[in-house]
């Protein structure tokens, strides 16, 4: 309680602000939310989990949420996410920080109320020295009448780069800032880390101010079409919740005109859209999805996924994968080898193919310091974030 009491009366008054008319050509409005300084940041820490960080943090921060423009499927659509700005009077670079798996909106990061203990996490890197962009991913926050196109290449990269588009927009007036770009994430935000950053290498000139310093992905499911045959090969899937919101999210923003009783099983065909629709926490979902797969799926789809039958998925699999390029830049890949939602076999083999296409400056670090996928976040940071903080010290 005296935390949060803490918290609560050092939050700022939020503030809604239109974006001045500057030529901007993402950022459309902001909202400053709170602001903590540093030893307020470490009594915070001691209190909600992430007390193993409290020797990293330097600054305070100061939290905006941003609304900006992005395309989806060829339409402009509006998008929003969070802003943590250090404070000091150095110039800092910018992180993009990818969150993990969420269905109910109100677990977006622009949503969640930092101020009562309640945050991504992500949030917390600019009292590490880091301009923290936070996207909630297209729907969630400003875009969630939209269904979220999980694990979709194209919008994970382009709804993260306008994003920081946007956030260089927010700062261009009034914060200077170190035009350097370090890209992270676990689980879903470890495939938008990477996503992001294929993007960004193949597509030369996007972000053309920034250089790109270091990316840290932990646990991302890169090579999609093998994660999850590695999945349907096995007779129950602990995380039904994350397989069903693929295949539903993939025949949905496809536009492929087949009806969800050619995937699923009957009665989860008919609940699937409503418990996809924004409203339900993952782990409700979860609960109520039976991890046995021949009672969630439909026996012919599981079939035709092995005899190479069902193209169009397959094919989708396969065009949204990010495990077989080069990164030009450094790459550190993270996994606990006890992940029983995204087999640390999907990390070994993006690492080797990496490597065989050659990629330089990419390590992988699996690690044995975690009882399961959720809490394998918290050891990968523990090595990934020195790793940061000793890059942003070298310039």
């Amino acid at each position: 309680m005296c935390v949060l009491a803490l918290i609560t009366a050092t939050a700022c008054q939020s503030d809604d602000e239109e974006a001045p008319d500057n030529g901007n050509t993402a950022l459309i409005s902001y909202e400053r939310m709170a602001a903590f300084t540093g030893d307020q940041l470490k009594v915070i820490a001691a209190f909600t989990g992430y007390s193993e960080y409290q020797d990293l943090i330097e600054y305070g921060l100061t939290l905006y949420k941003i609304t900006y423009r992005t395309e989806f499927q060829g339409e402009r659509v509006e998008a929003s996410g969070v802003l943590s700005v250090p404070q000091g009077s150095e110039q800092f670079p910018v992180l993009l920080g990818g969150h993990g798996t969420i269905t109910n909106d109100q677990k977006a990061p622009s949503n969640l109320n930092f101020n009562q203990n309640n945050s991504s996490g992500f949030e917390l890197f600019a009292a590490f020295g880091f301009i923290s962009v936070i996207p909630d991913y297209l729907g969630f926050g400003a875009s969630a009448d939209l269904l979220h196109p999980y694990f979709n290449y194209t919008t994970s990269a382009q709804s993260s780069v306008d994003m920081i588009r946007a956030t260089q927009e927010f700062l261009a007036d009034s914060i200077a800032y170190r035009p350097e770009l370090f890209l992270t994430g676990y689980s879903q935000g470890g495939y938008v880390a990477m996503a992001t950053l294929k993007f960004l290498e193949e597509t030369p000139g996007v972000l053309p101010e920034f250089t790109i310093k270091a990316t840290a992905a932990g646990a991302g499911g890169y090579d999609i079409r093998q994660g999850i045959e590695d999945i349907l090969s096995e007779t129950t899937y602990p995380s039904p919740v994350n397989l069903a919101f693929l295949i539903y999210s993939y025949q949905q923003t496809n536009g492929w005109n087949h009806p969800l009783t050619d995937y699923f099983k009957e009665p989860y065909a008919s609940q699937i859209p409503a418990l996809f629709d924004g409203n339900t926490d993952a782990s409700t979902i979860n609960a109520q999805l039976p991890q046995n797969l021949s009672a969630l799926l439909n026996p012919d789809f599981i079939a035709q996924v092995f005899d190479d039958s069902e193209t169009e998925f397959l094919n989708a699999l396969e065009a949204n994968s990010v495990d077989d390029w080069a990164p030009q830049t450094p790459v550190r890949l993270y996994h606990e080898q006890d992940d029983e939602v995204i087999p640390i076999q999907n990390s070994e083999s993006t690492y080797k193919k990496m490597l065989q296409n050659g990629a330089e400056d990419v390590y992988y670090f699996p690690y044995d310091e975690a009882e399961d996928h959720r809490s394998g976040a918290q050891p990968m940071y523990e090595q990934a974030l020195p790793w940061f903080v000793s890059l942003r010290k070298s310039g």
